[in-house]
């Protein structure tokens, strides 16, 4: 396995954060639920590049982030499809307003 060069590993980090930018900015000033959970997506993406780039400087360290990382991706996506799922069937709707209204 091949360790990545500087150049590659800059424009990985650029790219990471430039996606956290966006996924902050969608959470923040999107009102859909749907939208702000694939803005956290997101985000949670950014941070597995960041932590994959970062993690380039043995590959035994990146192969065991790998196996650890896959597991936490599926896990979450199952957690956010069961909350939307939960969330339309209590309220009829995706539009994240309802629950500041309501105060929960």
């Amino acid at each position: 396995m091949a360790i990545i060069d500087s150049a590659v590993a800059g424009i990985a980090l650029v790219t990471s954060a430039v996606m956290m930018g966006i996924a902050a900015y969608g959470m923040t000033y999107s009102r859909n639920f749907i939208r702000q959970l694939l803005s956290i997506e997101v985000l949670f993406n950014a941070v597995l590049l960041f932590i994959i780039v970062l993690s380039t400087l043995s590959p035994a360290l990146l192969t065991g982030f790998g196996v650890v990382l896959i597991s936490i991706v599926s896990g979450e996506v199952i957690v956010v499809v069961a909350i939307i799922a939960a969330f339309y069937r209590v309220g009829r709707t995706l539009d994240s307003s309802s629950i500041e209204e309501e105060g929960v």
